[in-house]
């Protein structure tokens, strides 16, 4: 599995293919004039899906024991990617809760999450970026990316209502369809062309190498009699 992934075209497709999904996904999100809504656990998921060939290839093929090829052949592999996502839900699971705004800065957040936070709560308070709802159970702080124009809503502290957290998102996305139009990202067009580039570069090593299919199944050991 060590092999140069430009002499590969099966390993090089499975390491890029979903990291370029991945950049052409949060490309055209980022495009979009609208500012878009999602929680940290979708992204975080979006994240691991598009590292997930590079893992594949990577730390899961060193971690693969001998044996399960010689007893389940190339279903070895979807095991092994099973416990990958199995470990990134986890993981997610025990993360703090998150809500990231693509697309906005604190400027235009700010004044909405007020008010988002008004309706939802009227014993909130602001303190500087930081803003806690008692009724709600919500300690929560902004923090922007200037260079990718993004926000995100981080939790304070450990004692957080997930239910909550999950009115939060769902007033947020109610109250941005009301949203004032951003100009155009250029971040986003970053990514796209980033992203396009990988998957033009993976068409191309494909193409002059050939018989993908039958060097996947070869590789992978699914042309294995188990």
């Amino acid at each position: 599995m060590a092999s140069d992934l430009t002499g590969d075209p099966v390993r090089l497709a499975i390491a890029i293919c979903p990291l370029a999904a991945y950049l052409l996904l949060i490309g055209f999100i980022n495009l979009r004039r609208s500012p878009f809504i999602t929680s940290g656990g979708r992204d975080a998921l979006a994240l691991s899906i598009g590292l997930s060939g590079l893992a594949l290839i990577g730390p899961l093929a060193l971690m693969m024991p001998s044996w399960s090829i010689r007893a389940y052949g190339g279903y070895a592999w979807v095991i092994m990617l099973t416990l990958y996502f199995l470990l990134v839900t986890f993981v997610i699971l025990i993360s703090r809760p998150r809500i990231i705004a693509y697309n906005t800065t604190i400027k235009n957040m700010r004044p909405l999450l007020r008010e988002v936070a008004d309706s939802l709560d009227p014993a909130a308070r602001w303190a500087g970026e930081s803003l806690f709802l008692p009724t709600m159970q919500l300690h929560l702080i902004m923090e922007e990316d200037y260079g990718t124009r993004n926000v995100q809503i981080k939790s304070v502290g450990s004692r957080q209502d997930f239910n909550g957290w999950r009115q939060l998102e769902l007033a947020l996305v109610k109250e941005l369809r009301q949203h004032e139009k951003q100009s155009t990202n250029l971040y986003g067009i970053f990514l796209l062309a980033v992203g396009l580039f990988l998957l033009a570069a993976v068409c191309v090593q494909v193409y002059m190498h050939g018989n993908f299919v039958d060097t996947f199944l070869h590789d992978f050991y699914f042309d294995l009699d188990i």
